[in-house]
């Protein structure tokens, strides 16, 4: 057993009741496989053994790569943009006044309504967020093995294919609008290279009601200025946020971001 096993196992042991069993699944899964891991706080947790949800829930779960634990104890309303499975919103629904999410990919959304079934909080729309409403072509990946690489990029990296779902798109601004959200405390996004356009078409009265954007940066569209971490992190400084850029160790223009707006995030 490596090291990272070990300690995965005793971070597991405080979130969930079977922690060996998910630390082994990693290793010995078989296709058509689903883990349930028994979460010590909600219904079971399911993840896919032929897809990349186990990737995801130690990135979020074991990593804190979205930095939960630097956040309040108490959020009000949260976004959650490229929702996946429902990883991520079952991490926060619990501390969360509200948790609305937008995933647009079938078989994930299936997964993600299973998985948040359990939290009266959480709001699920099997839609698309981009620059603007109307409709989105969302690549596939490869594999099964990279369900979380779907993107509106089909150049977003090498594992891509030419094969897409037509999917309807809502703005940010509406998304805020339908949801009647005042105030964000917390906008998580990680939509594989939508998240220039996303947050571009953005009013700057949505903006102002976000006190926190923690979430992906990606390498696309890079004739598209708009597209390159230093000139997305200034886009972000000049509408009032403090913007930390943690790039990938090895791949250029990749990478977590988290802004705040000082006022608001507090």
């Amino acid at each position: 057993m490596r090291l990272e096993d070990v300690a995965d196992y005793f971070a597991l042991r405080r979130i969930a009741a079977n922690p060996w069993e998910t630390v082994r699944f990693r290793k010995t899964r078989r296709p058509g496989q689903v883990l349930a891991v028994r979460m010590r706080s909600g219904a079971p947790l399911l993840l896919r053994a032929e897809s990349n949800d186990v990737h995801i829930f130690q990135r979020i779960f074991l990593r804190d790569e979205y930095r939960l634990a630097r956040l309040p104890a108490r959020l009000g309303c949260v976004v959650d943009l490229g929702a996946n499975v429902g990883l991520f919103a079952v991490r926060v629904a619990p501390r969360a006044d509200r948790v609305v999410c937008y995933e647009p990919v079938p078989a994930n959304f299936a997964q993600l309504e299973r998985n948040v079934a359990s939290f009266p909080n959480v709001a699920i729309h099997r839609e698309a967020v981009a620059g603007e409403a109307g409709t989105l072509r969302i690549y596939q990946p490869e594999s099964d093995a990279l369900s979380g690489r779907h993107s509106a990029y089909a150049d977003v990296s090498a594992h891509m294919t030419a094969r897409y779902d037509e999917v309807p798109a809502r703005s940010l601004d509406e998304v805020f609008a339908r949801n009647a959200v005042t105030a964000c405390d917390l906008l998580k996004i990680d939509v594989e290279g939508s998240e220039y356009a996303i947050l571009h078409g953005a009013r700057d009265a949505t903006l102002a009601r976000v006190a926190r954007i923690h979430g992906e940066y990606h390498d696309v569209a890079p004739d598209d200025p708009r597209t390159r971490i230093d000139a997305f992190a200034e886009f972000l400084r000049a509408r009032g946020y403090a913007v930390e850029v943690v790039p990938h160790p090895r791949k250029p223009n990749l990478g977590l971001f988290f802004a705040a707006r000082p006022e608001l995030a507090r």
